[in-house]
């Protein structure tokens, strides 16, 4: 175990020089949102419309599954909250899992008492950025060729929605997680160090990949906002 920490704390203090504080900096990737006239309109009339939320199981492994409830959970929660009313999803699979429904829509439409599908077509926690720039403590860009590029995981997500009545697509709303976009400290000064290895003596190295869950469900809670707003414009 001490080898453990005697290693980390050698890595740590070569990367930060000792006393040289280095941030880097990613700019926002734009969103890309589409609205259809007929979503709009359809809006423009039903204020609370009731919608079910579709997931693209690509996945066979069930504890994959079970770890995006809480993704799935936040969205609902957050369509409820702007006023939408949510279906149950597994009800809703059972029904559309109806030959005759699955065919006729405006069947699918009655039993299902539902107005719009919005679809997770994509979820992606681990879109890697990355640079070779940095900015020093007095805010001066320079360029690290020895421990560079510095990388960190972006998230991206992507609804889909539909028109159940007739099965008409309405929208495409592409939301993305861009990290650092106000800074993040990548080197230190030693007495950081110093404070960085006694918080991980405490707590144990927690290994991730890809954007942390606590930073994911926030992301999904503000693109779910965003996909509201934006269907609603």
């Amino acid at each position: 175990m001490k080898n453990i920490y005697f290693l980390i704390i050698l890595m740590v203090f070569l990367l930060s020089s000792c006393s040289t504080m280095k941030t880097i900096k990613f700019t926002q990737k734009s969103n890309e949102v589409q609205t259809t006239d007929a979503l709009s309109l359809f809006l423009s009339k039903v204020k609370n419309p009731k919608v079910v939320l579709r997931v693209r199981e690509t996945s066979n492994n069930v504890t994959d599954k079970e770890n995006n409830d809480y993704l799935y959970n936040a969205i609902e929660n957050q369509l409820m909250a702007s006023g939408f009313i949510v279906r149950d999803r597994q009800l809703f699979n059972q029904i559309i899992g109806n030959a005759e429904n699955n065919v006729n829509y405006e069947n699918l439409n009655k039993k299902s008492d539902t107005d719009l599908i919005i679809e997770l077509t994509k979820l992606d926690r681990s879109v890697l950025y990355e640079t070779n720039k940095y900015f020093d403590s007095n805010g001066n860009e320079k360029a690290d060729e020895f421990n560079g590029p510095f990388r960190k995981y972006g998230a991206t997500v992507e609804f889909k929605v539909v028109l159940i009545k007739n099965n008409q697509f309405a929208g495409l709303y592409d939301f993305n997680y861009t990290p650092c976009t106000d800074g993040c400290v990548i080197a230190q000064s030693f007495k950081d160090v110093k404070n960085q290895i006694k918080t991980i003596r405490k707590t144990g190295i927690q290994p991730y990949e890809g954007v942390e869950k606590n930073e994911l469900e926030e992301f999904i809670k503000a693109a779910t906002r965003n996909l509201v707003a934006e269907i609603r414009k």
